[in-house]
């Protein structure tokens, strides 16, 4: 059995300032790699977000956001701790 997910996800945004930038997250499921769900179980999550430089490697982004489809979940809140890595 193939339980990894395909999913598509993307972000639009705009830095306010060079510390705080607001966008919108589209997140979206299809099922697994190997046979997509049909389209009843396939979910989709519209959450407009905040993020904000803390130093220049360290960022939070947090928002909340809603599902527009009947199998995902609602009322949906993300908050995530980022940090930066130099390669």
């Amino acid at each position: 059995m193939n339980s990894t997910l395909f999913s598509r996800n993307f972000k639009f945004s705009y830095d306010f300032t060079p510390e705080i930038a607001g966008g919108l997250e589209h997140y979206r499921s299809v099922g697994p790699a190997a046979g997509f769900d049909p389209i009843s179980q396939k979910q989709q999550q519209i959450v407009p977000a905040i993020d904000r430089s803390l130093a220049p490697r360290r960022e939070i982004s947090f928002g909340l956001g809603d599902g527009v489809t009947g199998a995902a979940d609602h009322e949906i809140a993300k908050f995530i701790l980022g940090y930066r890595f130099n390669f």
